[in-house]
């Protein structure tokens, strides 16, 4: 049974001191005990114990895991499940934010919401709000994991959140995020064959980067009805995955001018030479925008030496800021140019130009191989032209005034 009672003692010094000690039996069998200097807090800690006691989940502070020791057992399960080298390193940089901010040595059962919440505003005083966001995403990934463990009570970070903060969240932009129209035709115009296909694939088919890097010929369909299908991706070290999600597999139907660009790359791209007995025999490419030894090429190598440069041949071109928004010069004090989009860039044109289309939002959602039609509408919903506005708000306007 359960008590609580006054204990005095004598230290060394002759000096007399009271507390309030609680004393019980756990979920074991095992008897613990725990010090208070006022009775209040010993009667809400063992309301809160016996709680956990009924449940099974009591863990007494003596063996509790610390938070270094629950965050090397996530990484742990995260190798265990051999996720991509880039998300594990992501859980590792995640990490190493947590630990800058709470001691390793914490004990789990120490653990409060009120030391999670004030781990929360030292995170947006530290970091940008996105980047809160996902260390504090980590740390509570971090404690479900060991809740699940058992190595602690309850999830004291369930119900810590950081906002989006949508009033200061940037919405795309045609001419500054996303391409014109009369952008695209400009780069596919100044393009070569291998170029041209790969630009055409982003900008009209909405492929992502790490999506083209990976692609083979038998993913493409270049007959009547041309269509490429998504079934694998490159990570950022260039290793060869699944998907980035189960939406991300996909077929999206590809136009006439798509298609004659890839057809004119197959023809275009030079075999890959290989050695057999000693000679060298030359075969198709399987990757259809890969390297020379048939290897997914580096994203950073696709930015650097083919749509950097694309744009700079057809003028796409923006001055260069430095770290402090300033436009950086030149030895003669001109501004040094730059490109103006990366590859994501071509994907939201894809996007919004589907949109812009007509096609509906569901079958977008697809092509785009998003998660959800929320996503979907709430990166792009604001580029769908609504002709017809003003006359629904005059016909609203006449219907509020009828009489």
């Amino acid at each position: 049974m359960a008590k609580i009672r006054k204990r005095a003692w004598t230290t060394a010094s002759g000096e007399r001191r009271e507390a309030w000690q609680v004393d019980f039996v756990d979920q074991e069998g095992k008897r613990r005990h725990k010090q208070f200097d006022k009775k209040k807090d010993a009667d809400a800690w063992l309301v809160k114990a016996r709680g956990q006691v009924a449940t099974g989940t009591f863990t007494p502070e003596s063996t509790s895991a610390t938070i270094g020791e629950a965050i090397d057992a996530w990484i742990q399960r995260g190798e265990a499940e051999q996720l991509e080298a880039g998300t594990l390193q992501q859980y590792r940089q995640l990490a190493a934010h947590v630990r800058a901010l709470m001691p390793d040595s914490l004990k789990l059962a120490k653990l409060s919401t009120a030391r999670v919440e004030q781990f929360r505003d030292d995170l947006l005083k530290a970091h940008s709000r996105p980047m809160a966001r996902k260390i504090l995403g980590a740390l509570k990934s971090v404690l479900k994991d060991a809740k699940r463990r058992g190595l602690v009570a309850q999830h004291v970070a369930a119900e810590t959140t950081i906002g989006a903060n949508g009033r200061h969240r940037k919405r795309l932009e045609v001419g500054v995020d996303v391409p014109t129209p009369a952008e695209v035709r400009t780069l596919l115009e100044a393009a070569w064959a291998k170029a041209r296909a790969m630009v055409a694939l982003a900008a009209l088919a909405g492929l992502r980067a790490s999506e083209l890097r990976a692609l083979r010929w038998p993913d493409l369909q270049l007959g009547a009805e041309s269509t490429v299908t998504v079934a694998q991706r490159a990570d950022r070290w260039s290793t060869i995955g699944n998907p980035k999600s189960q939406t991300s597999r996909r077929t999206v139907p590809l136009g006439e001018t798509a298609a004659r660009a890839l057809k004119e790359w197959k023809l275009a791209q030079p075999p890959r030479t290989i050695k057999e007995n000693g000679k060298g025999r030359r075969i198709p490419r399987t990757l259809v925008f890969g390297t020379a030894s048939d290897r997914p090429d580096m994203l950073g190598n696709l930015q650097r030496r083919l749509l950097s440069p694309l744009q700079e041949r057809a003028g796409i071109v923006v001055p260069g800021l430095d770290d402090d928004g300033k436009p950086v010069l030149d030895e003669d004090g001109k501004p040094v140019l730059e490109a103006k989009y990366s590859w994501h860039s071509l994907r939201h044109y894809a996007i919004s130009a589907w949109l812009a289309s007509g096609i509906d939002p569901k079958t977008v959602q697809h092509w785009a191989g998003h998660s959800t039609l929320m996503l979907t509408l709430d990166t792009y919903g604001h580029m769908i032209p609504r002709p017809d506005d003003h006359q629904r708000i005059a016909a609203a306007e006449r219907a509020l005034l009828a009489t």
